[in-house]
């Protein structure tokens, strides 16, 4: 891995992922709350450090993303497990990266040159998401049972997520329906 400042950024989230499931297991709400805020954090810092600096690589590019699903699948999972979201949205967000997964593993098996670039409902489901994960954990950190603005908000993420499934669907079909790349 080369280590630049945006890297040890993407190193950081991924080191968080076992700290914030120990402390949310271990009833430490709010230590588990600093824990995926600080790594937010480093999510919108890793962004601002690549450009300003320059410093894009292949690996940073894989991580990043890879750090992002599982910070936010650990968070989503752990608030499912304990009833502060519901169960479906786990699901919905689960479907839509096996999916994505796949397409990703056949455009690569049949030769289909790509660019992994995240949709606009891509990124208001990552922002609905994150704010329902905030927004569930600040809740559980209070002592505050399971409220309608968290399901509101679970509903508004799940739309955003079927939204973007479909938009990356569009992209994969438009993908197959060109020629693979030749050797």
């Amino acid at each position: 891995m080369t280590f630049n400042v945006p890297n040890s950024l993407t190193a950081l989230r991924l080191a968080a992922v076992p700290v914030f499931i120990w402390l949310y297991a271990s009833g430490r709400i709010g230590a588990a709350l600093a824990v995926f805020v600080g790594a937010m954090i480093t999510d919108w810092l890793d962004g601002v450090a690549a450009r300003l600096l320059k410093q894009f690589t292949r690996i940073g590019a894989a991580l990043d993303p890879i750090a992002d699903k599982l910070l936010g699948a650990s968070a989503m999972g752990a608030l499912c497990f304990t009833h502060r979201l519901p169960w479906w949205l786990f699901g919905v967000l689960m479907f839509r990266e096996v999916c994505i997964f796949s397409a990703i593993a056949i455009l690569d098996r049949t030769g289909r040159s790509y660019q992994i670039r995240p949709t606009r409902f891509g990124k208001y489901s990552t922002a609905f998401l994150s704010a329902t994960v905030l927004f569930a954990m600040v809740q559980g950190a209070r002592g505050e049972g399971v409220t309608p603005a968290e399901i509101a908000l679970a509903l508004v993420a799940a739309q955003c997520i079927l939204i973007s499934w479909a938009q990356y669907l569009a992209i994969f079909i438009e993908l197959m329906r060109g020629p693979p790349q030749s050797a």
